[in-house]
């Protein structure tokens, strides 16, 4: 996964941040929460050359920033445990669901590639957590995790935004549904293979 590579550095970075931070752990992933949210509502309402788009790539940053540094603050002030990373996965997955279903439910948005963008998110995030629980341990194979998914939600609005015309008569946050839905089924598949392996030995 691409932006998975840049974790170490998105790390050292908001290290300083995190020592300062005013939120425990759990209040940061419930703000974070509370910005999907935003997030969700605004796709459900940006047409092409919409301000909306703009806020939602805005919320979803902010998503993708708070969820970064509730970890780095659990870590730093010694306060990580298992209740803390199940909330911390939980909210992840209802977040995907809040931001996916916005922009399913908008207009700009073949509702079929919209949902089918959901189902295949949430089968390759079962499949991760699928491998821990059968003891192959976290599993963060094929493409279109969830750090690079955050990168094209907030990279693809700002382009819609200045970029209206539909592509092959798509838009293209619809495209970016399809890809969704094709590459996250498909690495769904590879993880499901890598743990199959890994249980044969």
């Amino acid at each position: 996964m691409v932006a998975d590579n840049f974790r170490e550095i998105g790390t050292r970075l908001l290290t300083p941040l995190a020592r300062s931070f005013p939120l425990d752990p759990m209040g940061i992933s419930l703000l974070s929460l509370a910005t999907a949210v935003g997030a969700g509502y605004s796709f459900s309402q940006a047409e092409a050359g919409s301000v909306w788009l703009l806020f939602a790539a805005g919320l979803v940053f902010l998503t993708a920033l708070l969820d970064a540094l509730d970890g780095i603050v659990a870590r730093i002030r010694d306060l990580t445990s298992k209740r803390g990373d199940l909330v911390d996965h939980t909210l992840d997955r209802v977040a995907d669901v809040i931001i996916l279903g916005g922009i399913a439910l908008g207009p700009l948005v073949n509702e079929r590639a919209g949902f089918a963008a959901l189902l295949g998110v949430l089968l390759l995030s079962y499949m991760g957590t699928q491998a821990q629980a059968v003891g192959a341990g976290r599993v963060y194979s094929g493409l279109l995790g969830r750090a690079d998914r955050l990168v094209l939600l907030m990279a693809v609005p700002v382009i819609q935004f200045f970029f209206v015309a539909p592509i092959e008569g798509e838009y293209l946050i619809t495209w970016m549904a399809y890809t969704f839905a094709i590459v996250c089924s498909g690495s769904a598949l590879l993880r499901f293979w890598l743990v199959w392996k890994f249980l044969e030995k």
